[in-house]
C-alpha cells in the first residue's frame, strides 16, 4: 500500500488515519504494523506522497515524491490520537 494524498481512495495513510480515532483499533497488532509501515516511509519526519490524483498534480498538495506539509499535518493528527 502506498501513501496517497489527498485521501480519495483506501490506502495505507487513510487506513492508519481513520483507525487512529478508535482506541480498540489502535490496540490491534495490524494497526501497529500499518503504523510502522507508514513511519518507515517518512523522510526527516515528513510525509512523502507516493501516489496522488493525476488530475490534481498541478496543485502543490498532490505532488508525487516530494515533502508534503499538508499530509504531514494529518500524520501529526494520527500521533495526537495515539496520545489520547
Amino acid at each position: 500500500m502506498q501513501v496517497e494524498f489527498p485521501m480519495f481512495r483506501y490506502n495505507l495513510f487513510f487506513y492508519v488515519y481513520v483507525l487512529s480515532f478508535y482506541p480498540p483499533a489502535r490496540r490491534h497488532a495490524a494497526f501497529g504494523e500499518a503504523l510502522g509501515a507508514l513511519r518507515d516511509k517518512l523522510v526527516y519526519g515528513q510525509v512523502i506522497v507516493e501516489h496522488g490524483k493525476r488530475e490534481l498534480y498541478s496543485l502543490s498538495l498532490c505532488r508525487k515524491s516530494s515533502l508534503n506539509p499538508w499530509a504531514t499535518r494529518r500524520y501529526a493528527e494520527i500521533l495526537a490520537n495515539l496520545e489520547q
